[in-house]
């Protein structure tokens, strides 16, 4: 760094001199030309030349004299100067001090002269921040993959140079707290520089689709000890599944690959100073690169890490007994856990101060990037078990990588392949999304201190989860499984782990939305999140995170207002990637809400370390106490005892109550009678649809049901489910040693469905359209149809009661409307009247 910054200015004195000079020969020779006749000599040198000469002399052998150095030191595989942390410290105030603020070094990584790729800038003009030199512009190199050569073996290394990459800027991209909403998720491009992306189809183009090498990322921000950047990707494989989309599957075979590791080792360093890899066995990769997928490479300190995945995707399909994570055909979205790539790059060791303490960002922007490299491999079609790394493998691989990959595959260098370039490593997310105010503000809580501790238990914990399985050969004695004395201790460390919340909500919401199959719009966002998010503050949920959708839909309206209303307790994140296949769940072509799934994993990632529990949940989901409880921490204080990490709650949609709609709102639907059931502005949604079919505890309910977790314990959750935690990561091995019977399908035993009567239940007042209510007037009165309104018992009626004399009741003047359901007596007596006084106090949008 030091050398290079005496480079830079070395160069710019160079330049001042040479004016000078040019300015000093210029005086001489018109003094020259005027004297000429009369001195008939040539005029002495000056005293000044002979200094300048005598200076350009010196430092023409000081950078002949370094070059040489760097040279046999770059020949040696010893580096020239390695800056300690405290170096790098006081540097890092210094640089922040000078007028040059930019820590990105030019790229040592491209050689003089070559002729670089051909740019093409994604956006027509350039923010004035943007425009600065001190900040990078994020760049994806396009590399075309011929799939017809993943059928030879060994696969033939790969011979592209910089010069073949297409190069797409998005100066847009520049700023931190903005980035989730900056980033090209949703671009639309077809062509570039006279060459076609594939098109594909319904989609939109996006370098992912051009080059699935390159990972469809939705988020990317350190973790809160700055020592990883973490990922939030999703698989664009599954946005289009069905039969008809053969050609878009295989085009996208590249981006299933990502999910299974490849092992690396680094080899020699070239002519250029550049570190080369190559594809390598599991005995034979480097410790760090056993179980990887991407070089990482940080242009400022010129380091480059190897990325590892938050878990192992085909270890989990073995666990949950199926045959292969992927299939060649691609009908595999029943896989739910492979909706979402995660995955984390190390940050090295002299940048990792700086980072967690945030120092990196001025003014929301960052100065410090990670380059993203892909190790382009074909995907594996086998059992899951087939090839597995040490740690996992019970029994030999099937599966062989000197087969398939041959003993000396290098890969290309950095600058000849495809690549994202200049990812922004910003503050970590508290700090990037502060949340102070009366709701656990940052003035209340040491953050330092749980974030050490915490981030302390968890590393050793998972240190524990992933020690290396005892190899049978000889030849794997280095990988040896670790003795984990500790593992029980840092196991129960979960539970006891001190963090900034107890209790946090997150939430992927829009001001309007379509449902699915985009049948119609539901425009009630506002109205929904206003009155959720208050009762969910009096149920004692400490905070909610919000990723606001609205953007999917709308240019200029967002839930900003709402959030107004609530400082301090509610934090927004501006999401407006769409969703990338709205179709139904089921059929042909399956619905990928990848926009959902990518803010639930970030939300997790992001502020579930600083939370005890997590509630991942829509905005038209109450979770309620229920028997003598008023606050939800009390029940997760219960669970806490019983080492219960997983609360589940039963989910079955309630109906909206007809005598508390307009029933003046009679419209006609294509000659059927049907009721506007938009909700009364005198009304709540808690109070309209506070009527379930079933009084508690429920039987009738959906195979869909919502979760408070332990974020710290769950690895990877899936809208409805907690698919993989801690200890189904954990081998044969490590599961015994901690008490529990070991077997391939793993059953979690950390959960458990809430008590409905006595501890939480869960309202669903998911909203019904006006297309739902037709023929209502015959419907609920049992002569013909299903009746999607609630007509409630009397108090006193039970489950199963149905006499005809009680079955009846009547609404307004008419008489003869059948009962069809039970209010909550907890959420009429006790919440809906807190909640309305709390609404009154708190005061209309804006």
């Amino acid at each position: 760094l030091i050398t290079v910054k005496l480079a830079s200015l070395t160069k710019k004195t160079i330049m001042l001199l040479e004016k000078n000079i040019n300015q000093l020969s210029n005086k001489r020779n018109n003094d020259n030309n005027m004297n000429y006749s009369k001195q008939k000599k040539t005029p002495k040198k000056s005293t000044s030349s002979r200094i300048i000469v005598l200076f350009l002399m010196v430092m023409g052998v000081y950078a002949l004299t370094s070059s040489v150095i760097m040279i046999i030191f770059h020949k040696s595989h010893v580096p020239m100067m390695t800056m300690t942390k405290e170096g790098l410290e006081a540097y890092w105030k210094q640089f922040q001090a000078s007028d040059h603020y930019d820590l990105n070094l030019p790229r040592s990584d491209m050689k003089s002269g070559k002729e670089e790729p051909k740019s093409i800038s994604t956006s027509k003009s350039m923010s004035k921040s943007n425009s600065s030199k001190d900040h990078k512009i994020l760049t994806a190199y396009i590399e075309d993959t011929d799939q017809s050569q993943w059928s030879i073996k060994p696969l033939p290394m790969r011979n592209t140079t910089s010069s073949s990459l297409l190069e797409l800027k998005y100066p847009k991209v520049n700023s931190c707290r903005n980035l989730p909403s900056q980033w090209p998720i949703n671009e639309s491009m077809k062509t570039h520089n006279h060459r076609t992306i594939p098109t594909m189809k319904r989609q939109t183009d996006l370098p992912t689709d051009a080059d699935p090498f390159l990972p469809w990322i939705h988020d990317v921000f350190p973790t809160a000890d700055g020592k990883y950047v973490q990922f939030i990707a999703q698989n664009r494989r599954r946005c289009q599944t069905g039969a008809k989309y053969a050609d878009i599957k295989a085009h996208m075979q590249p981006n299933i690959a990502l999910f299974q590791h490849v092992p690396i080792k680094r080899t020699s360093i070239d002519a250029d100073g550049e570190q080369r890899y190559r594809l390598a066995s599991h005995t034979d990769a480097d410790e760090d690169g056993m179980e990887t997928r991407f070089l990482c490479h940080f242009p400022s300190v010129r380091v480059t890490t190897l990325s590892k995945h938050n878990v192992n995707y085909d270890y989990h399909t073995y666990r949950k007994g199926y045959q292969s994570t992927f299939t060649e055909e691609g009908f595999d979205n029943h896989i739910i856990w492979t909706s979402q790539l995660l995955f984390q790059c190390p940050i090295p060791e002299q940048l990792v101060d700086i980072v967690k303490s945030g120092r990196s960002v001025v003014d929301d922007y960052a100065t410090l990037y990670v380059d993203l490299v892909p190790v382009r491999t074909p995907p594996r079609y086998a059992h899951p078990m087939a090839y597995m790394p040490p740690r996992y493998a019970e029994k030999k691989n099937t599966w062989l990588d000197t087969e398939f990959y041959g003993t000396n595959h290098i890969l290309p260098r950095i600058q000849d392949s495809g690549r994202w370039t200049n990812i922004p490593i910003c503050k970590p997310s508290l700090m990037t999304y502060p949340d102070e105010g009366d709701k656990g503000g940052d003035d209340k809580f040491d953050n330092d201190e749980y974030d050490n501790q915490s981030m302390q238990e968890i590393k050793h914990e998972q240190d524990a989860t992933q020690s290396k399985s005892q190899s049978q050969t000889e030849s794997q004695t280095k990988h040896q499984i670790i003795p984990q004395q500790q593992l029980q201790t840092n196991f129960d460390s979960i539970m006891t782990t001190p963090k900034k919340h107890k209790l946090i909500a997150c939430t992927w919401a829009s001001v309007s939305f379509h449902t699915r199959g985009s049948r119609t719009v539901v425009s009630d966002g506002e109205k929904r999140l206003r009155e959720w998010a208050e009762f969910h503050r009096l149920a004692g949920v400490d905070h909610i995170y919000l990723y606001d959708n609205s953007g999917q839909f709308h240019q200029d309206m967002n839930l900003q207002p709402v959030v107004d209303l609530f400082p301090g307790f509610i934090t927004r994140i501006d999401w407006p990637c769409k969703v990338c296949n709205n179709n139904p769940g089921q059929g042909d072509n399956k619905g990928e809400r990848s926009s959902q799934y990518a803010a639930e994993s970030s939300c997790r990632l992001r502020f579930g370390e600083h939370a005890q529990w997590l509630a991942s949940m829509d905005t038209d989901e109450y979770l309620v106490p229920k028997g003598n409880h008023t606050n939800l921490t009390d029940v997760l204080k219960k669970a806490e005892e019983e080492k219960i990490h997983i609360f589940s709650f039963k989910s079955k949609r309630a109906k909206p109550r007809l005598d508390l709609l307009d029933r003046s709102k009679v419209t006609n639907c294509n000659g059927r009678t049907c009721l506007d059931p938009s909700i009364p502005e005198n009304k709540t949604f808690l109070e309209i649809y506070n009527c379930d079919i079933e009084k508690p505890p429920r039987k009738n309910t959906m195979p869909a049901e919502k979760q408070i977790y332990r974020p710290d314990y769950v690895k990877f959750h899936f809208v409805h489910y907690s698919t993989i935690t801690t200890l189904s990561k954990l081998n044969r091995t490590s599961t015994e040693e901690l008490g529990y019977t070991w077997r391939q399908r793993y059953r979690e035993p950390h959960v458990r469905f809430t008590d409905e009567e006595t501890e939480m239940a869960m309202l669903h007042s998911k909203s019904i359209v006006i297309s739902e209510t037709k023929n209502f007037n015959k419907a609920c009165k049992n002569e013909r149809g299903s009746c999607s309104l609630g007509i409630p018992f009397e108090p006193g009626i039970e489950n199963g009661s149905n006499p005809s004399e009680m079955a009846k009741t009547t609404i307004g003047n008419e008489v003869g409307w059948i009962c069809n359901c039970f209010p909550h007596e907890n959420i009429s007596n006790y919440w809906i009247p807190l909640l309305n006084k709390a609404l009154v106090e708190r005061g209309p949008l804006k």
